[in-house]
């Protein structure tokens, strides 16, 4: 086993069963035992309290059985890495529905207890990846998020979200859907000077994101951009024309 340090909470309704898991992994140690019951409707409180990466987890239990733990511990939004521990095979299908790490039958194997353990220990490595790849794009995500201030302070907006940008006196309306717009206490030229290469100016009161072009007309001058099921036209000048052809080249 490696060294990151794994926490497992074992239910089972018969206490003999309990120690037996006990004494099998009583030698591991990146691995700790958080609790352990023989009552499964205490386990929901348990596993709450102690969020363990692991259940030991027997199916056959009376009142509540494995599933039954399982299912109210997702209805909670708390997700353990299940490993079933059974005498009897005929559950393996509802235990893989269930989304079971491993299924190991009584009397349990040892190296198949740490083959499972060792599952585990992936899954959380490999989730705690995912979750620090995610944590580091949105920071990425915010550090690009460009500054415009407004009447009451400043807001926040990614380039990418901007739909396109019009011009009201002293003031612009930044619209990130034709529903949703922010309006910025800033003329449209010091808007302009914020925005990257991706947006165009065409006409001195529209700025469109280029992101979102999909069709121009050199014929009626004018230029589409759909973002999402939205279409919104506009009317381009002639000497503009030349600036939005290179975007679609």
């Amino acid at each position: 086993m490696k060294t990151s340090l794994l926490t497992a909470i074992i239910i089972d309704d018969e206490q003999e069963a309990i120690n037996g898991l006990l004494a099998l992994v009583k030698d591991i140690k990146n691995l700790e035992i958080a609790g352990t019951t023989t009552q499964p409707e205490k386990a929901i409180n348990l596993c709450l309290k102690a969020r363990p990466d692991i259940l030991l987890l027997d199916i056959s239990m009376p009142g509540m059985d494995g599933f039954a733990v399982l299912s109210a511990l997702h209805e909670l939004n708390f997700y353990p890495y299940p490993i079933f521990t059974t005498a009897y095979d005929h559950f393996t299908l509802q235990a893989i529905k269930a989304g079971a790490l491993d299924y190991l039958l009584k009397p349990i194997d040892k190296k198949e207890l740490y083959e499972a353990l060792r599952k585990a220990e992936a899954n959380k490595a490999s989730h705690n990846i995912e979750q620090r790849i995610e944590s580091l794009e949105k920071a990425l995500r915010n550090h690009h998020k460009l500054r415009f201030n407004t009447r009451s302070g400043f807001i926040m907006i990614h380039p990418d979200e901007i739909y396109y940008i019009e011009a009201d006196a002293n003031y612009s309306e930044i619209y990130l859907s034709l529903q949703q717009r922010e309006v910025v206490s800033m003329n449209l030229g010091a808007v302009e000077a914020l925005l990257p290469e991706q947006f165009i100016r065409i006409s001195r009161s529209i700025i469109i994101n280029s992101t979102w072009l999909t069709k121009l007309s050199g014929v009626q001058k004018k230029c589409w951009l759909r973002k999402e099921n939205e279409e919104k036209e506009f009317c381009v000048p002639e000497k503009q024309m030349a600036s939005i052809k290179r975007i679609l080249e």
